[in-house]
């Protein structure tokens, strides 16, 4: 099988610039457009030095030397990149010589940091998420094995002493609470059995939550839908998918109505994204599903667990709405995230796209 080297450059995850001996840009692939904000035909004929923060004198120094005869390379840590007036982006560079058939020039690699330290973040706590789930289940298994034997005994004492009122009166109160107990169980195991993947309009599943909240809200809080109506279909577990935006929904809804939020605003948002990294996997393309609200920030230590069994914001929460989100999202290959400062929330539901679908 034959490669295009063009090809393979353009779907790499780390940055590419190539330039000519002038230090100007003469190739950027994607994703040095996603890292630095601007488009190829920005980013070309743009002098690589310039785009360097003036204070990193010592690297300025040795890219004037890169364009010599015999200059052999180098790397750089903690840079700082300044692709625009006012922003600032620290990277790790990798700078080679290479020679054209227009003459010889540079290609730089260049990494986020930011981006490195939030893939070894979403890999540690996913590893912890795991172990915490892994954990609860099989607590849930332990407590679930004796509960059918609860209910049974004291279904048989109701069927041998059931003409005492009193013994009744428990033994229906034992059955009630063993049932309840069996349906927490239930909850923490998560779905046994999911059903198969069939071609599903995102914004049919959307619309069908949006009508059961609908009937729960009444009105009392707005919920604004900005679509991208040229999505393609996904295959999707419809059932378990209408589970995971109930959740973040009702999740929303909540946290507007216990904060007392004014104008208490949700709004739907569906686009495509490219390039992105979804469980150390890059997907050339994917649906990202935001559910934003105006609420309250969720605190940052509360943040950085808010995906675990038995964890939630609420005083009457159970910690499991999301934790099954997750599950269920993590099943169609995709990633679940959380952003919240003082103006808005976000939950994004990231799932990728076959290719060859849009």
């Amino acid at each position: 099988m034959r490669y295009n080297a063009q090809t393979i450059i353009e779907n790499l995850g780390t940055s590419v610039l190539v330039t000519d001996n002038l230090l100007r840009i003469t190739y950027a692939n994607s994703a040095a457009e996603q890292l630095f904000g601007m488009s190829r035909s920005r980013l070309q004929n743009k002098r690589f030095d310039c785009l360097i923060d003036k204070n990193e004198h010592r690297l300025l120094e040795n890219l004037a030397l890169a364009v010599k005869p015999n200059f052999q390379g180098f790397s750089a840590a903690d840079v700082l990149i300044s692709p625009e007036p006012g922003r600032t982006i620290k990277v790790d560079i990798s700078i080679d010589a290479y020679l054209g058939d227009r003459g010889h020039g540079l290609i730089i690699e260049a990494k986020s940091i930011v981006h490195q330290q939030k893939l070894i973040d979403e890999i540690q706590l996913r590893d912890q998420h795991n172990a915490a789930r892994d954990l609860v289940r099989n607590l849930a298994h332990e407590i679930k094995n004796p509960l059918g034997g609860i209910r049974g005994a004291a279904q048989l004492l109701e069927m041998t002493y059931g003409s005492t009122v009193e013994l009744k009166e428990y033994t229906s109160l034992i059955i009630e609470q063993t049932d309840r107990l069996k349906a927490l169980v239930d909850r923490l195991l998560g779905p046994q059995k999911p059903s198969p993947m069939t071609p599903t309009n995102i914004h049919f599943v959307i619309e069908k939550v949006l009508s059961l909240i609908a009937m729960q809200t009444q009105g009392k809080v707005s919920i604004k839908k900005d679509y991208d109506p040229s999505l393609p279909e996904l295959n999707l577990d419809s059932d378990a998918m209408e589970q995971v935006f109930i959740n973040l929904i009702l999740n929303a809804v909540q946290a507007l109505s216990s904060a007392k939020t004014e104008s208490p605003l949700i709004t739907i948002k569906t686009r495509a994204a490219f390039g992105q990294v979804i469980n150390n996997k890059k997907y050339q393309t994917s649906i990202v599903i935001s559910v934003i609200n105006n609420g309250p920030e969720i605190p940052e230590n509360i943040r950085q667990t808010i995906f675990y069994p038995m964890v939630s914001t609420k005083a009457t929460g159970n910690g499991l709405g999301l934790s099954i989100a997750q599950s269920i999202v993590e099943h169609h290959n995709g990633s679940i995230e959380c952003i919240s400062d003082s103006d808005l929330t976000v939950f994004k539901v990231i799932l990728p796209l076959k290719k060859g679908k849009i």
